[in-house]
């Protein structure tokens, strides 16, 4: 009866781990219009621009996170059913360990990811103000050439020309 038990904690796990993944597979693969675009006659219509690019930093790291809550959903759960499980006497008191190994490996890393999070806002944060800083340094070499004083000339320097290929003068060393 105990191998039973354990063999369906396994069979759960691997649900826990595969349902998502062909759940997500089968969502972002990309649907045949083969037959479509041979029964419906083409309209000749003028191209549309491309799309303007998206941005993926929002729309991943949304993606991130709910990974991150499913998984930590899925861990709990499977905490609970097998201490439910090893509390009623259907299974071993040591086939929860795998489960509580599992929740706090995850639980570790997740700190860690906290950490790196972190970081990553802190350093977009000082490149944000960098480029404020270099911003304003630019706006105030702006302002201050606009202010720059003009210099007169002497006017004098000008009737003097120099001119290499006159007969009065020389190169040094000739």
């Amino acid at each position: 009866m105990s191998s039973a038990v354990l063999y369906l904690a396994i069979v759960a796990v691997w649900a826990v781990v595969l349902v998502p993944m062909w759940l997500r597979r089968d969502t972002s693969r990309p649907k045949r219009t083969d037959e479509i675009t041979e029964e419906t006659p083409v309209e000749e219509e003028e191209e549309a621009p491309p799309p303007a690019p998206r941005r993926r930093r929002g729309r991943g790291r949304a993606a991130v996170i709910a990974r991150r809550r499913r998984r930590t959903f899925g861990l709990t759960v499977l905490v609970l059913v097998t201490t439910v499980v090893a509390a009623t006497g259907l299974a071993p008191w040591w086939t929860v360990v795998p489960a509580v190994v599992l929740f706090a490996a995850h639980i570790a890393l997740l700190r860690v990811a906290v950490r790196i999070d972190i970081a990553r806002r802190r350093e977009r944060a000082a490149a944000a103000r960098a480029r404020a800083e270099r911003a304003a340094r630019r706006r105030e070499r702006a302002a201050a050439q606009r202010n720059a004083d003009v210099i007169e000339l002497d006017p004098h320097a000008q009737d003097e020309v120099f001119d290499q290929y006159a007969d009065d003068r020389r190169v040094v060393g000739e």
